[in-house]
């Protein structure tokens, strides 16, 4: 692992899988972790201006404005440039970062992002983040499960109450969007992908066990990781 930044990580995983649990768990356990951080309003202006040009492609034609997509891209940039200004060591954890964010945007931004501007950006952001993130820990369960949670959690969810066909739509959508995030992020060179079923795993074992594997990643030398399926 590079000594002149901290461990990048990044908990990923479709609603209801477990993403908040987990993170939250293990900040529990490392108080010294950088858990879910709040990005000052200056890292998103300090952003803005090497997206211009992208920015500027979404809207020609002009079809009404963009601003989802916008935010989306400025927060993967905003992210980056957020943890390039860290200090070095510890660890970092995302539950909403830029896996997520390039997901979110592949679902949400239809033809109006197929711009070459964007193909620009879009193969930077990932060659960027391929370079920085350390490990992504992709939580999944089937959809049956995700959509029991999705149910009974306290927090709401477009997702609560909706036909049987509308959830099965849903996750395999956001399935293929993290797919090829994934595959293009963590080819040769790229983070570490470790898999957790989190249907057959309790969250208190599922965080002690990553966090271990997280302190491994300092060591001289670090086998090959791989959470049992």
């Amino acid at each position: 692992m590079p000594a002149g930044r901290p461990i990048v990580v990044e908990v990923a995983g479709l609603a209801g899988a477990g993403k908040s649990t987990l993170a939250s768990a293990l900040a529990r356990l490392d108080p010294e972790m950088r858990a879910r951080p709040r990005l000052p309003d200056r890292t998103y202006l300090a952003t803005v201006p090497a997206l211009l040009r992208t920015f500027l492609s979404l809207h020609w034609p002009f079809r009404g404005m963009r601003t989802k997509e916008m935010k989306r891209i400025l927060r993967v940039g905003a992210l980056h440039r957020w943890v390039r200004e860290r200090p070095p060591g510890g660890t970092v954890l995302f539950d909403e970062g830029p896996v997520y964010m390039l997901a979110r945007t592949l679902v949400f931004g239809g033809d109006g992002i197929r711009t070459a501007a964007f193909e620009r950006w879009w193969r930077a952001a990932i060659a960027d983040w391929a370079a920085t993130l350390d490990v992504v820990v992709w939580l999944d369960a089937p959809d049956h499960v995700l959509a029991a949670r999705i149910e009974t959690r306290a927090q709401p969810h477009p997702l609560r109450g909706a036909q049987e066909q509308a959830v099965r739509a849903f996750f395999s959508t956001y399935r293929d969007a993290f797919n090829r995030v994934l595959a293009e992020l963590c080819g040769p060179g790229g983070p570490q992908l470790w898999w957790i079923a989190t249907d057959t795993r309790l969250p208190g074992n599922t965080a002690r066990a990553v966090l271990a594997r997280l302190h491994s990643l300092r060591a001289p030398t670090t086998p090959v990781l791989e959470l049992a399926r």
